[in-house]
């Protein structure tokens, strides 16, 4: 009986031994050994192992390997695989190793090893970066080492720009910004000064090393668009346009007639990029000047840039020697602008002794129809000149080259461009179509006459240019032959036509 007792207290014994084999040494996951530029709230994973729903783990983190420092991390959780650090030292290598306890204690897992993270990586204005504005915002990168390294666990960052090296000269700038923003702006940093930038990291446990400095250069004078240096045929009002400079507080400009500056006509401030010159003549030589300026700075000035404006009216249409114009032309010409207006001559003599027609179209238009017909088969010059505002400053610029052109010769309705008046039906009863194609618009008589010369019908067509079509009706003429006549400009054209 002894013996039975013993050997099921041994059966009991052996169990229970076999059982405490069953915790298995935790595998550690992550971050992998000697892993380096992790996050001072690195998360310690590693992967599960069976056991019950008591099972717990026990995680250690510390700067020694023997798990003995102040910093000592010591942690048991139920289940969770998975331990987040908080402010980890940077620049501080830790080790960490896992055990699982489930009624009995496995054994320790292998001790890893990873590095906190110590300095952020620069983004933006790129290192040796020229002309940025005074007011650049300087940019880090929310990753370190490449995108899959997010950065995290940083309280706040510390900033600086200086124009020294050592980041102690009375230009100093410097501030700190919320861990979860990874820009900082600057304000009125100095004109044509070499600035160079850094950032650190830090929370309340440890600070972070200043990282390698990026350098860049200030802006140092206004880069001028247009008009184009040495740009002819400018408008007296011409719009004088610069590049933009961000965090200035206005923009000097100043034209003169000269490239020392010392005759200025028009000078002024704007906050704008661009500015319409004013006090301009025809025909003169201008150069013009821009520096932007802040309130602790001024830019060089930008440029000089020199333009020409124009002297003349540009004409159009009709063109040059051009044929076959019509009596009441459309002439048209290149618009100015910043003027009071044109004055158009139209003569039939070169030497425009004889002044056919002379007018003064609006500053706002750049077409005119000549309202006075013009005889046939005759050479006629046109020219053009455009004046100022009419006040102190009046001008005047010269005569345009004159232009010929000839007008055409009659265009009746038997010129074969008009295609040939035509009547339909024919024979006709009670009423007729007469079909008339015309160049311009025209008033047309016409006339129905019997063949003894007796009128029995007269009246007048108002026609368009192009192709018409007028309704007549024959007012119960009698059967018989007719003749239409259709007069216009002085030209007859006649057509039979049978009344049944």
């Amino acid at each position: 009986m002894k013996r039975a007792i013993f050997l099921l207290a041994s059966m009991i014994t052996g169990l229970g031994l076999f059982a405490q084999t069953l915790v298995y040494t935790p595998e550690l996951k992550s971050p992998a050994d000697d892993a380096v530029n992790r996050m001072p709230d690195v998360i310690l994973s590693w992967y599960a192992v069976a056991g019950s729903l008591n099972l717990q783990y026990q995680v250690q983190c510390d700067t020694s390997a023997l798990f003995n420092s102040p910093l000592l991390i010591d942690v048991t959780q139920t289940l969770l695989t998975g331990y987040q650090t908080h402010n980890l030292r940077f620049n501080t290598t830790y080790y960490w190793r896992v055990r699982a306890i489930d009624g009995t204690t496995s054994s320790w897992s292998e001790i890893w090893s990873f590095t906190v993270l110590n300095t952020m990586e620069l983004s933006k204005p790129t290192n040796n970066n020229t002309n940025q504005d005074p007011n650049v915002n300087l940019e880090w990168k929310n990753t370190v080492g490449g995108a899959s390294n997010p950065v995290s666990g940083i309280a706040y960052y510390d900033w600086q720009a200086d124009t020294s090296a050592n980041f102690n000269s009375p230009l100093l700038i410097e501030g700190t910004v919320n861990g979860t923003v990874f820009r900082a702006a600057t304000q009125f940093l100095n004109f044509g000064a070499n600035y160079k930038w850094r950032v650190r990291p830090r929370h309340a446990s440890s600070t972070g090393a200043w990282c390698d400095p990026f350098n860049f250069s200030v802006v140092d004078v206004v880069t001028l668009n247009a008009p184009a240096n040495n740009a002819t045929n400018q408008m007296l009002n011409a719009l004088l346009k610069w590049k933009a400079i961000n965090g200035i507080l206005g923009y000097e400009f100043q034209i003169a007639l000269d490239q020392t500056f010392n005759i200025q006509v028009y000078s002024g401030e704007t906050v704008e990029i661009q500015v319409n010159a004013d006090f301009l003549l025809f025909g003169n030589d201008y150069w013009w000047r821009v520096r932007a300026r802040h309130q602790n700075d001024t830019t060089e000035w930008g440029g000089p840039n020199k333009f020409t404006t124009i002297n003349t009216v540009i004409l159009k249409t009709p063109a040059n020697n051009a044929q076959n114009v019509s009596q009441n032309p459309t002439v048209t010409w290149t618009e100015q602008t910043g003027i009071e207006g044109y004055e158009l001559q139209i003569a039939t003599d070169l030497g425009f002794g004889d002044i056919f027609y002379d007018v003064k179209p609006e500053a706002t238009v750049s077409s005119m129809k000549i309202t006075k017909k013009m005889a046939y088969n005759t050479d006629y010059y046109w020219r053009m000149r455009a004046f100022s505002d009419g006040t102190i400053m009046a001008d005047t610029t010269q005569w345009s080259t004159p232009w010929k052109f000839t007008v055409e010769g009659p265009q009746g309705i038997n010129d074969p461009q008009n295609r040939l008046f035509s009547v339909y039906p024919n024979p006709a009863s009670g009423k007729f179509y007469v079909k008339v194609s015309l160049k311009e618009s025209m008033d047309v008589r016409y006339t129905v006459l019997d063949l003894i010369g007796k009128t029995v019908l007269d009246n007048v067509l108002s026609l368009n240019a192009g192709e018409n079509i007028r309704e007549i009706f024959l007012e119960n003429l009698p059967k018989g032959i007719y003749i239409i006549r259709l007069s216009l400009d002085g030209e007859t054209v006649n057509q039979k036509l049978v009344v049944e």
